[in-house]
């Protein structure tokens, strides 16, 4: 009889009336609430199940009309949703509802949760329920009370991890990757595909250059080819430029670059100058209307630029798009403290966007500014980094890229392959501009390798050529 009268049903109507009276607190709370044990009461745990499922299918605003939509959509679920009042019960939870005060709404939910748990295990939670000081006890401070079997409790706050014996299961493991190779999703330059394994879910690539030197240009190419060319759901956040700037870069690197299949010789190149002035010929324009279409019909790409770009901030919007549009991939351009130089600050922020690649399961791309004496180092290491040496310690992938000096071409040779596969060394050519990238840590492959990339700022142009090595001449 205990777990039956074992709940806060006000604090789970309270809790219902706060998301569907301000739907972006779904984001805070979704990976904290299960259901199935957070809700004593069939109604809310109704509402709460039908508002996850309306919030990542169908809107994130909330209204009487979209909501009566969208339950109208399930005969079962609109039957039900009509049996217990429809609108008018949310519309009563609304008003009553402080989303000032959902912090303790939840934790009242919780708590009880929590002790619908114990209950059914056949602890004496009644003395908990009695105890003088229990409208003030925490659900945390409920678990320190029976911390010796905490472990057989199967809740969000009180479950625990086991050890498990490594290897066990390492031939099934094996099996799974002979029919499921462990590669992530296509990168459009050939050697960071091979290097990374692919955009693995989880990890977190950032890319390194000087202000200035394109690494926002080099990141919409990698955008474009995942979110439009792929057509995968993609979350491009931004705290410095602005979304015409991304429009002009966008069709300037998919006019020009071949991996999107609009550029048939390289006297069609488009500069980009020439879009932002209305100086393109009748003939770019055709092809820039074709573009313009294509990008249109396959576009998955969302677009968001930050006003405030604090850690909550962050995890707020990034939450917000994976949960409810299905966002698979998270660009971030550029990495920086929030209001403040500090090194610490910009790891801690690289550490939000692990932990939240880890957590949700997506890829992350985040572009960083190294320091203006790049320019003079021989080597690129992750010294170069503007306010966050430590940076190498977060992520998965640390590219560290700049430009190389017409003078010093002789020093170096372009280890490629031709077109029959084998492999040789050609020199850089002194009418094109070439960009070292140091490959300073790869948690896929290899680490200290220099590739070499054609670069034309101008027109966004990236060509991935081969690897730098010195030439044996000099």
């Amino acid at each position: 009889m205990a777990e039956e009268i074992c709940a806060d049903f006000a604090s789970e109507a309270l809790f219902i009336g706060c998301l569907y009276k301000k739907p972006i607190l779904f984001v805070d709370y979704a990976d904290l609430i299960k259901s199935k044990y957070d809700f004593a009461d069939d109604v809310t745990k109704f509402f709460y199940d039908s508002f996850e499922i309306y919030y990542k299918t169908f809107s994130q605003e909330v209204s009487e009309t979209k909501v009566e939509m969208f339950m109208s959509k399930d005969q079962d679920r609109y039957i039900k949703y009509k049996k217990i009042g429809g609108w008018k019960t949310i519309e009563k939870q609304i008003d009553l509802a402080d989303t000032e005060d959902v912090a303790n709404y939840f934790d009242s939910i919780k708590k009880f949760s929590l002790l619908r748990e114990f209950g059914k295990k056949g602890f004496p939670i009644q003395k908990i329920l009695n105890h003088k000081a229990f409208s003030k006890l925490k659900a945390e401070d409920i678990v320190k009370t029976m911390r010796f079997n905490v472990d057989n409790i199967n809740t969000v706050i009180g479950g625990g991890k086991s050890s498990v014996l490594l290897g066990k299961n390492l031939k099934s493991v094996i099996e799974k990757w002979k029919e499921n190779p462990d590669i992530g999703e296509e990168l459009p330059f050939p050697i960071w595909h091979s290097l990374f394994r692919g955009w693995r879910k989880g990890k977190l690539i950032v890319d390194g250059m000087m202000s200035g030197n394109g690494k926002s240009r080099r990141a919409t190419k990698v955008a474009a080819y995942i979110g439009i060319k792929k057509r995968i759901p993609i979350l491009v956040l931004v705290n410095e430029q602005e979304e015409e700037e991304w429009d002009a870069m966008l069709a300037s690197v998919i006019a020009n670059n071949k991996e999107f299949g609009f550029l048939k010789n390289e006297n069609e190149y488009i500069e980009e100058t020439d879009i932002l002035l209305g100086k393109c010929t009748n003939e770019e324009y055709t092809r820039l209307d074709e573009i313009s279409e294509w990008v249109s019909k396959n576009t998955r790409i969302y677009f968001l630029q930050l006003d405030k770009y604090s850690d909550s901030d962050l995890e707020r919007e990034i939450k917000k798009h994976v949960l409810g549009l299905g966002v698979k991939y998270v660009f971030y351009d550029t990495l920086k403290g929030y209001k403040t130089d500090n090194w610490e600050t910009v790891k801690q922020t690289a550490t939000k966007l692990k932990d939240l690649c880890n957590e949700l399961h997506i890829g992350g791309y985040a572009t960083i500014q190294l320091t203006d004496d790049t320019i003079n180092s021989e080597e690129l290491t992750s010294l170069n980094i503007a306010n966050a040496k430590q940076l190498k310690h977060v992520v998965d992938h640390l590219v560290l890229e700049k430009k190389i000096e017409r003078s010093k071409y002789d020093k170096y040779m372009i280890k490629c392959q031709n077109n029959s596969g084998a492999w040789g060394e050609i020199p850089l050519d002194r009418n094109k501009v070439y960009y070292v990238q140091r490959i300073d840590k790869n948690r896929g492959g290899a680490t200290g390798l220099d590739l070499i990339t054609e670069v034309d700022l101008g027109k966004n142009l990236w060509i991935e050529k081969g690897y730098l090595v010195r030439n044996a001449k000099h």
